[in-house]
């Protein structure tokens, strides 16, 4: 049987800013899924990115969830179409809470 491989990874936002970056240098990951939730309600508008790299330092976008096209709570994915990367994270980009609290992001990392 194959070995499967995931990432787990979930930030709180109510700035913009990095979330925390994820190693994944062992097993290197090249598709992904990210979802957007407000706390207590939908943010007025966000804009969340799911970042790749190779050394940890230097990162280019994968993937935008953006209240323009995906709703509140709404899962979003790659594909498998993507090059391998060795360190991910998110960034929240823009945001405007409403009367949302916070947004969080989790974002899925697997093979």
């Amino acid at each position: 049987m194959a070995e499967y491989l995931e990432q787990l990874r979930q930030d709180t936002f109510t700035a913009t800013g990095n979330g925390v970056i994820q190693s994944v240098v062992n097993k290197p990951i090249k598709s992904f899924a990210i979802q957007i939730k407000g706390t207590g309600a939908a943010a007025t508008a966000w804009s969340v990115v799911i970042e790749g790299s190779l050394d940890g330092t230097n990162f280019t976008t994968i993937m935008t969830h953006a209240n323009t096209v995906e709703t509140d709570g709404e899962a979003k994915w790659t594909g498998a179409s993507l090059y391998p990367v060795l360190h991910f994270r998110s960034r929240c980009v823009s945001i405007t809470l409403g009367s949302a609290t916070n947004i969080v992001a989790n974002v899925l990392a697997y093979e």
